[in-house]
C-alpha cells in the first residue's frame, strides 16, 4: 500500500506521529513509575514531580528556542543531533538503571539525561510540523495535523500498559533501553519524509525563498529565553520544595520578573529593528496572523484547566482505589483521541463547521470541569468521575484540534509561526501547573482545609475556561471578517 486509507503515505504517517508521541511517552513512564523512581532515588514518591518538571521544564525551553534555530536549511541537522543525543540519553538512563551505581552517580545521571533527553526529543514536534505544512494539499494536511494531535493522547493511554505488561516484566531499565531506539528510527523516517531546501525550491519558488532561509542563528535572542525560561523553571521548583511564601521561593520569583522584563524589552526592541530594515510587502506576511494570535491565546489559558494533575490528584487524596484512577485516566484519553478524530475528519469534510467544532469543543469542556466541582460532595462515584473526564478530555481534542488546524493553515505562508502551537500546548501546560499550584498553596495558607482547597482549583479552572472564551470569539470573527472580505473580492 503507498497510501494509507489513500490519504498519506506510512512513512510520513509514522514521522508525524512519533514526532509529538515521543516526548509524551517519557512523561507518561515516570507518571505511572513514581514508586519506582522514588526509590531508585531514595526519594519520596511527592518529590518525583521534580522530574516531571525537568521533563516539561526542557520541553518548553526546546519549543520556545525552535522558531529562532529551526530553519529548511537545518532541519535535517538539528534532527539528526536530536535523535543522536535524546537515544544516547535514554540508552544512558537505561544503563544506569540497569548497573544500580551508587546514589550521587543515580541522582545526577537522571538529572542529565531528563533534561538533556527531554530538550533534544521536544525538536521532534516542531520538525514534524515542519513536514506537515510542506505537504500542497489541504486534505493530507488537515489529516496529519489531526494525527500529529491525537499522537499526545494515545501516548498517555498504551504508556501506562507498556509499564504494566512490559516494564514491570524486563525490568524500567531495559525498557528505557529499548526506548532508546526509537528516536534512531524517527532519524531514518527524517532522511525520507523531510523534504530538502534545494528540492523545495525548485518545486515552489515562493516557499524556497524568504519564509525559512538560512539567515545567522540569532545566539543573543536564544540566550534571553534560555535565561528567562531557566529562571521561571528555578521558581516553580522552589515553590514545589519551600512553598509559595517561602524567602527563596519570594527571591526567585522577583528574579524571574526582572528577567523576563528584559528579555521582553529586548525582544520588543529587536522586532522593531527587523521591522524598519524589512518594510517590504513580503516582510509583513512573516507576522503572526491575528486570527491565530487570538485562537493561540485561548489555547494557552484553555491548558491551564485541562492539565488532568489536580483532578487525579484529589482522587488520590480522596482515597481512590487505583485501578479507578488509572481506568479513568485511560478512558479520558481514549475520549480525547475519539474527538480529535472525530473532529479532524468533520473539519476536513465540512470546513465551514470550524466555529461550531470550537465552541462545541469549550462547551464540552466546561461542562467536564463543572462535575470536577462535585468531587467534594461525592462519596466514591465511579461513573461520575469517569463521565466528567471523558467529556472534558473530548472538550480538549476538539478545541485542539481545530486551533492547530486552523493556525497551520493561517501560517501557511511561514513555517516558522506553524511552530508555535507545540509551544503554546506545552508552556500552557507547565503555567497551569505552576498557577493552579500557588491557588492551592494560596487557599491552604487562607486557612481552607485540603477539600476546600481543590474545590478553590476546581473554580479556578472553571473561570479559566471563561476567560477563554473571549480571544476565541474574537479570533473565530476576525476569521469570519477575513472570508468576507476575500468573498467580496
Amino acid at each position: 500500500m503507498n497510501k494509507i486509507f489513500g490519504v498519506v503515505s506510512l512513512a510520513i504517517l509514522s514521522f508525524v506521529f512519533l514526532g509529538n508521541a515521543l516526548k509524551s511517552v517519557v512523561t507518561s513512564t515516570v507518571f505511572v513509575s513514581e514508586g519506582e523512581f522514588a526509590s531508585f532515588l531514595n526519594i519520596s514518591v511527592d518529590k518525583t514531580q521534580i522530574l516531571v518538571e525537568l521533563l516539561i521544564g526542557s520541553s518548553v525551553m526546546a519549543l520556545a528556542v525552535a522558531p529562532f534555530l529551526l530553519t529548511r536549511q537545518r532541519a535535517h541537522k538539528i534532527a539528526s543531533i536530536s535523535a543522536l543525543v535524546a537515544a544516547g540519553c535514554y540508552a544512558a538512563l537505561g544503563l544506569t538503571m540497569t548497573m544500580g551505581p551508587a546514589l550521587f552517580v543515580r541522582e545526577l545521571m537522571v538529572i542529565i539525561t531528563f533534561a538533556l533527553g527531554g530538550f533534544f526529543i521536544s525538536f521532534f514536534a516542531p520538525i514534524a510540523q515542519l513536514a506537515i505544512n510542506d505537504v500542497e494539499n489541504e486534505r493530507e494536511r488537515v489529516f496529519l495535523t489531526t494525527v500529529w494531535t491525537s499522537a499526545q493522547p494515545v501516548a498517555f493511554l498504551i504508556t501506562p500498559q507498556l509499564v504494566k505488561y512490559v516494564a514491570l516484566d524486563i525490568g524500567t531499565g531495559n525498557y528505557f533501553l529499548i526506548f532508546a531506539i526509537f528516536p534512531v528510527l524517527y532519524l531514518f523516517l527524517t532522511k525520507t519524509v523531510l523534504k530538502r531546501p534545494d528540492a523545495q525550491t525548485t518545486n515552489d519558488p515562493k516557499i524556497g525563498k524568504g519564509t525559512l532561509s538560512s539567515e545567522k542563528i540569532d545566539w543573543q535572542t536564544i540566550s534571553f529565553i534560555i535565561v528567562t525560561i531557566a529562571a521561571f523553571e528555578a521558581w516553580t521548583l522552589s515553590n514545589s520544595l519551600s512553598g509559595v511564601i517561602s524567602a527563596i521561593s519570594l527571591s526567585f520569583m522577583g528574579a524571574f520578573f526582572v528577567i523576563a522584563l528584559i528579555a521582553g524589552l529586548h525582544l520588543k526592541k529587536k522586532r522593531q529593528q527587523d521591522t524598519l530594515k524589512n518594510i517590504d510587502e513580503e516582510s509583513q506576511k512573516k507576522g503572526l496572523p491575528p486570527t491565530a494570535t487570538f485562537l493561540l491565546i485561548g489555547l494557552f489559558i484553555l491548558e491551564v484547566p485541562s492539565t488532568g494533575f489536580f483532578d487525579g490528584a484529589y482522587l488520590i487524596r480522596h482515597l481512590c482505589a487505583p485501578t479507578l484512577i488509572e481506568d479513568r485516566a485511560s478512558l479520558g484519553a481514549a475520549s480525547q483521541i475519539a474527538a480529535v478524530a472525530l473532529g479532524g475528519a468533520l473539519f476536513v469534510r465540512w470546513p465551514r463547521l470550524m466555529p461550531a467544532l470550537l465552541l462545541s469543543g469549550i462547551l464540552l469542556l466546561l461542562i467536564g470541569s463543572l462535575g470536577f466541582i462535585r468531587y467534594p460532595d461525592l462519596p466514591v462515584d465511579a461513573s461520575f468521575f469517569y463521565t466528567s473526564k471523558m467529556v472534558a478530555q473530548a472538550g480538549m481534542g476538539l478545541v485542539t484540534t481545530v486551533i492547530v488546524g486552523v493556525v497551520m493553515a493561517e501560517c501557511r505562508g511561514n513555517p516558522v509561526m506553524a511552530l508555535l502551537p507545540a509551544l503554546v500546548i506545552m508552556f500552557g501546560t507547565e503555567f497551569g501547573l505552576e498557577i493552579l499550584e500557588i491557588v492551592y498553596q494560596g487557599a491552604k495558607l487562607y486557612g481552607l482545609q485540603e477539600v476546600e482547597a481543590y474545590r478553590v482549583i476546581f473554580y479556578a479552572q472553571v473561570i479559566a475556561i471563561i476567560i477563554a472564551l473571549i480571544p476565541c470569539i474574537e479570533g473565530l470573527y476576525l476569521k469570519h471578517k477575513s472570508q468576507k472580505t476575500i468573498a467580496a473580492f
